[in-house]
Parts: C-alpha cells; structure tokens; sequence
C-alpha cells in the first residue's frame, strides 16, 4: 500500500513539475522573443518584497519538516505546531503576493493588454492557487489531529502533504529566480 501512495505522490509532483515547466518556458520564450522587456511604462517588479517572500515560503518548509520530524518522533503536539506553523506562514505568503499583486496593478500593470502583465499574473497566479490548495490541506491535516498517537494511514497523508508543500516552495524559487532575477 505504502508504494501506490509514493507512485501516486510522484506522477502528481511530475504533473505539477511539467505544468510549472510548461508555464515558465512559455515565459521565456515570450520574454526573449520580444525586444524590449519589460514594455515602456511598466512597473519593475518588487524585487525585495518578492525575495522576501521567498523567505517565508522557504520558513514554511522548514517548520513543516521539523512537524514531520516530530511525527517520526511520536510527538503528535510538535506536529500539529509543525502543521499550524506551516500554514501560517503559508498564509503570510499568500497574503503577501496579493499586497504584490494590488501594489503592481495600482501602477498600472494590468492582467490584459500586455504579455509583461498577463505572463507575471498567470504564473504567479497559478503557482498561488497551488499554494492555497497546499494551505487548506495542511490545515485540514492540523484540525483533525488530535490523537498523541497518529494512525499509519495518516502518517502517509502527512508525508504526502509535506512533500506537496516543499514542491511550491521549490516551485516559488524557480518563479521568483526567472520572474525577479533574470
């Protein structure tokens, strides 16, 4: 049984992995394509807050993974703090990219009208229903947990979560390097 969920684990993460790869080598494509990047007029991007968020969405893995430690270590408390930890931070994340969206948008890079804004939108917003999806799932995991003991089948479901959860932090890197660095 244990095998299905790692193969299922794993056929999920390469989706994952080849829509990101899909979506990112499309920006670039476009980005090279053109001319001039970003167009005439265009808000830079907010670097620094960006990076900044890179940070907490890289604090979130951490405290996760020191959750999961816990779960190996029968300390169902460390895990449930690993787990509301986590999604507080993966709160704070979200939060943050809409502060980066309003911010952007008020400086007049809108989603339509220019392959600059809608590429920066799709992506970002694409990886931010990712993070969401990872949000709720963690907080679904922490609210059920109340057990000192936690059941092996669950054991599996956490395992599974937490890799999900490190995939969009790995996935935010990629963004974050090809959208604000490059």
């Amino acid at each position: 049984m244990t095998d299905n969920y790692r193969l299922a684990t794993l056929v999920f993460l390469m989706a994952g992995t080849m829509l990101f790869a899909g979506l990112i080598g499309g920006y670039l494509v476009l980005r090279y394509a053109s001319a001039i990047w970003p167009s005439p007029g265009m808000p830079p991007l907010p670097v620094r807050l960006a990076g900044f968020n890179t940070l907490v969405i890289a604090a979130s893995s951490l405290v996760l993974l020191r959750g999961v430690r816990s779960l190996h270590r029968l300390d169902a408390r460390g895990l449930r703090r690993g787990l509301f930890g986590a999604s507080a931070l993966g709160v704070m994340f979200l939060t943050l990219q809409v502060v980066q969206w309003y911010l952007l948008f008020s400086s007049g890079l809108s989603f339509s009208g220019t392959t600059y804004g809608s590429t920066f939108y799709l992506l970002t917003g694409v990886h931010a229903a990712h993070a969401l999806s990872g949000v709720v799932w963690l907080l679904i995991i922490a609210l059920r947990q109340h057990e000192l003991r936690v059941p092996d089948r669950r054991q599996r479901v956490i395992e599974v979560c937490a890799l999900y959860w490190h995939f969009v932090g790995l996935v935010w890197l990629a963004v974050y390097v090809v959208l604000y660095l490059i």
